[in-house]
C-alpha cells in the first residue's frame, strides 16, 4: 500500500497495523563466536518527531537494549510508511563510552541496522537512528474543532499529523514518543516546570483526536500512560522554544501501536505548501541486441506538495519494436507530495540496425498541458549477423586476416613520419608519448565518434585527469575500490556493476599488489591514442573540439533542468549524457564553480543530497568524510555546502595522488619544458603537419630557453592528446 493512502484511509477510521520491526542475529560474527540465540531485553524507545513548516516530518530514534546471554549486533527497523532518505549522522550504536557506525541496509518498509562488535552479554547498547521524510506527514482538513486549551469550538482549515513510530515484536519497558512543532511559544505561555499554559496550546491550535491512543494487537484501544504539553527545548534559557506534545507508554506491549493523532492551526504550514509537479528518472539511452528481450524502468515522483490526481503514463512504440511486458497506457491515479512511483516495461527489438525511440507522456488533469511531461529513450538497436563463412573457407579466411595485419601494420610506416615521438636523451627521459597524425584530409564538419574518455583526449585534457576519470568510472562500476590515496592503494574487486569499456578493463589489469603500474598505464593510454586516431583522422578538428565543448554544456544544462537536490545528485554521480553524465561535467574547466552553483540553488528539498555510497566510500579513504557531515534541521544550505566542497576535495585528492605517479616517469620533460609555451599555442597551429613544422616551430623557438627538450616536446604535443 502506498504511503498517502495509509494516510487517507486512517483519516476516514480505517485501522492500518504497521509491520513490527524485529531483532535478528546476522550468521557472521564480530568478534569470538556469538550465541546462536541470544535474549535480551528492550530497556526503552524514545522517538522524536520534529514537524516541519514544509509538512514533513524529521524523526529520531534511541533504543536501547539490554543483553542477558548471547550477543546481538542487528535488527529489522520495519514499519515506517512515509517516503524517506536516511541520515547517516544520525546512523550509529553507543556501547559504553564508544560509539560505532551502523550498516544501513534499505528495505521494503524499513532498514536494516546493524553494527560491530556485536554487544555482548552483560552490556548494554543504545542505537541511534534518523531520517527525513520527502512526503508531507501533515495533511489539511477542514471541521470543527474543540481546543484542548480552552475547550473553545473552532470551525477552520487544520493540519492533521495521524502517525505512529513503529511496533515492535516484544515489550518495550518504556516507550515515548515526543512530537515537536514548528509553533514558537511566548515565555508568558511556558510554565516553570517547563509546561506549555492554555494560551499556548489554543495559539497553536492544539486538538486531540479520540483516536490517539496505544492500540494493541486486539485492536483495543487505552490511553497513554503519561501525556503531557511541554517546550522543546527544555532548557529555559534557549532563544527559541516550540509547543510539543510528550506521550509515554509503560510498558509497551509486544505488538502495541502508538498511534498520534493530533491537529493544529493549518496557517503555519500554508505559507510553505508547493503545487504539485512532475518528475520523472529514467535512461536516456539503452543498447538492445536484436532478438534479445530487455527492460526500460522509469521513476515518476510528484516534487510538490500538493496531490496530484488521474496522473496517467502513456507511451508510444515505433515500428520493429514489440511491448512484451507493460501496458501502452498506465492510470496511476493520485500521487501524492513527494511520492514515487515506479514501472517496468520490457520490449523485443526486431533484427533492424536503427534507432527506436520509445516516447513516454505523463499527465494529470490537475495541471495544464504544458507541465505535462514528455520524453523519449532511445532504443540503439545492435544487429545480430549469422555468420557467413563456410567452414571450407576458413583457411581462405585466416589467409585475408593476416593480409590485414600486414596491410594495417603497412599503414602505419606510412603515416607514422607525421607524428612524433618522445625519445630517450639527456633530457627526456624514456616515455614515448602515444601518436595522433593529424592530417589535411578530414572532411569539413565531420565529427569524430569519441566516447567521453576519447573526447577528452582528443582536446588535449591531461593525462592525469584522464586516468583519474578512468579511476573513478572504475569505482563507479565496483571493478575498483579505492583503499588510500596518500600513497594511492588500489583493489580490483573482482565485481562489476556494469561492462567495462576497453580502457577500463586494461585499468583495472594496471592494478599490481594494490598498486598502478605506470607502464601498463602507459600502455593503456597509448591504445586510447590508438583508438582516437583511427575515429578522427577523416573527421573535422574544429567541429569535433565544437562537439566536444557542446556535450560539456549540455551536460550541466541537463543537470539544472533537475529541479530539486535530490534528483540532481541523481543526475550528477548516476544520470546518463551520452554516456556517463559524469564524465562531461567534470571536463568543465569550471567544474568546481559550477557544482556548488548548482546545488546551492536547487529548490524544494527539506534534507541535504544523499551522497551514494560508492562515492560515499571513495570520500572515507581521502579523508573527505561525507556520512559524518552534520545534518541540522532547516540549515539545509550550510550542509550541502560542506557535502559538495568535501565532494570537490575527494576528486582533487584522486587526482592529486593520481598524478604523484604519472608524472614521475616525465619528470625531465616537465622540468625541461616548464618556461615553454604552452600546448595550446603548439595544437592551435597543428591543422597539418606542414603547418607544424611552421608556425609551431617556430613559436616554441621564440618561447624557450631550452631547446633540446622543447624539440621533442614540441613536436610530441603537435600529435599527441596533449600530456604537460
Amino acid at each position: 500500500m502506498r504511503g498517502g493512502e495509509l494516510r487517507h484511509l486512517a483519516l476516514k477510521g480505517c485501522f492500518v497495523v504497521v509491520l513490527a520491526a524485529t531483532l535478528a542475529i546476522p550468521a557472521c560474527a564480530g568478534v569470538g563466536t556469538p550465541s546462536q540465540s541470544a535474549t535480551f531485553n528492550v530497556d526503552s524507545i524514545y522517538v522524536d518527531t520534529a514537524v516541519l513548516l514544509n509538512g514533513r516530518i524529521n524523526v529520531t530514534y534511541w533504543m536501547t537494549f539490554s543483553v542477558l546471554s548471547g550477543s546481538i549486533g542487528g535488527f529489522d527497523l520495519l514499519g515506517i510508511e512515509e517516503a524517506n532518505v536516511p541520515d547517516p549522522n544520525r546512523a550509529y550504536a553507543e556501547v559504553g563510552a564508544n560509539r560505532y557506525s551502523l550498516l544501513v541496509t534499505p528495505k521494503s518498509t524499513g532498514y536494516g541496522l546493524d553494527w560491530t562488535p556485536r554487544t555482548q552479554e552483560g552490556e548494554t547498547v543504545t542505537v541511534v537512528f534518523g531520517y527525513f521524510s520527502t512526503s508531507r506527514v501533515i495533511e489539511k482538513t477542514t471541521g470543527t474543532f474543540v481546543l484542548e486549551g480552552s475547550g473553545q469550538s473552532i470551525t477552520q482549515d487544520m493540519g492533521v499529523l495521524n502517525w505512529a513510530p513503529v511496533q515492535w515484536d516484544r515489550q518495550v519497558d518504556v516507550e515515548n514518543v515526543r512530537v515537536i512543532y514548528p509553533i514558537q511559544m511566548q515565555p508568558s505561555w511556558i510554565t516553570p516546570e517547563g509546561g506549555v499554559t492554555t494560551q499556548g496550546a489554543d495559539y497553536a491550535g492544539y486538538v486531540v483526536d479520540y483516536r490517539q491512543g496505544v492500540w494493541d494487537s486486539g485492536n483495543n484501544m487505552r490511553i497513554y500512560n503519561e501525556d503531557h504539553l511541554l517546550a522543546y527545548p527544555s532548557d529555559p534559557a534557549a532563544p527559541q522554544r516550540n509547543f510539543s506534545a510528550s506521550l509515554t507508554a509503560s510498558p509497551a506491549s509486544a505488538y502495541d501501536h502508538l498511534r498520534v493523532f493530533q491537529y493544529t492551526n493549518w496557517s503555519f504550514y500554508e505559507p510553505y505548501v508547493q503545487a504539485g509537479a512532475l518528475g520523472y528518472s529514467t535512461a536516456e539511452n539503452i543498447n538492445a541486441a536484436a532478438g534479445v528481450e530487455f527492460e526500460v524502468n522509469l521513476k515518476v515522483f510528484n516534487i510538490g506538495d500538493a496531490e496530484l490526481h488521474d496522473v496517467t503514463i502513456t507511451l508510444a512504440v515505433p515500428e520493429n519494436l514489440t511491448l512484451t511486458s507493460g501496458q501502452v497506457s498506465t492510470y496511476l491515479g493520485t500521487l501524492y507530495g513527494g511520492e514515487n512511483y515506479y514501472l517496468s516495461y520490457s520490449f523485443v527489438a526486431a533484427n533492424v540496425p536503427a534507432i527506436l525511440p520509445v516516447t513516454f507522456q505523463v499527465s494529470s488533469t490537475d495541471l495544464n498541458s504544458t507541465k505535462w511531461l514528455t520524453f523519449t529513450v532511445n532504443v540503439y538497436v545492435q544487429e545480430y549477423i549469422p555468420p557467413l563463412i563456410p567452414p571450407g573457407l576458413l583457411a581462405l579466411a585466416f589467409g585475408s586476416v593476416v593480409f590485414v595485419v600486414v596491410a594495417y601494420f603497412g599503414y602505419k610506416r606510412i603515416v607514422s613520419p607525421y607524428g612524433a615521438k618522445w625519445t630517450a636523451d639527456e633530457t627526456t627521459g624514456v616515455y614515448q608519448k602515444p601518436e595522433i597524425a593529424i592530417q589535411t584530409f578530414g572532411t569539413p564538419g565531420t565529427v569524430a565518434e569519441l566516447d567521453p574518455v576519447e573526447s577528452a583526449f582528443f582536446v588535449s585534457t591531461t593525462r592525469e585527469k584522464l586516468v583519474s576519470m578512468i579511476l573513478m568510472s572504475c569505482v563507479h562500476k565496483g571493478a575498483v575500490r579505492v583503499l588510500s590515496v596518500d600513497p594511492l592503494k588500489l583493489t580490483a574487486t573482482g565485481l562489476q556493476f556494469e561492462d567495462l569499456t576497453y580502457y577500463e578493463q586494461m585499468f583495472v589489469d594496471a592494478i599490481v599488489d594494490d598498486e598502478l603500474d605506470s607502464d601498463k598505464i602507459d600502455e593503456l593510454v597509448e591504445r586510447i591514442a590508438d583508438e582516437v586516431q583511427k575515429k578522427s583522422w577523416q573527421s573535422d578538428f574544429e567541429a569535433t573540439k565544437k562537439n566536444h565543448d557542446e556535450m560539456v554544456e549540455g551536460a550541466w544544462r541537463e543537470l539544472e533542468a533537475n529541479p530539486t537536490l535530490d534528483s540532481r545528485t541523481d543526475y550528477y554521480f548516476s544520470g546518463q549524457y551520452h554516456g556517463w553524465a559524469w564524465y562531461w561535467l567534470y571536463l568543465s574547466p569550471d567544474h568546481d564553480t559550477h557544482i556548488h552553483d548548482a546545488f546551492s540553488h536547487a529548490g524544494g528539498s527539506i534534507a541535504p543530497p544523499q551522497v551514494p555510497q560508492w562515492f560515499s566510500d571513495l570520500s572515507n579513504a581521502t579523508g573527505n568524510v561525507i556520512s559524518g557531515v552534520g545534518r541540522a534541521v532547516g540549515d539545509v544550505a550550510a550542509t550541502t555546502a560542506k557535502i559538495i566542497g568535501n565532494v570537490t576535495n575527494t576528486i582533487g585528492k584522486v587526482m592529486e595522488n593520481v598524478a604523484n605517479i604519472i608524472r614521475e616517469p616525465l619528470k625531465p620533460i616537465l622540468e625541461g619544458t616548464s618556461r615553454c609555451v604552452t600546448h595550446d599555442a603548439c595544437h592551435s597551429a597543428c591543422v597539418s603537419h606542414d603547418a607544424c613544422h611552421s608556425a609551431c616551430h617556430s613559436a616554441c623557438h621564440s618561447a624557450c630557453v631550452c631547446h633540446s627538450a622543447c624539440h621533442s616536446a614540441c613536436h610530441s604535443a603537435c600529435v599527441s592528446g596533449g600530456f604537460r
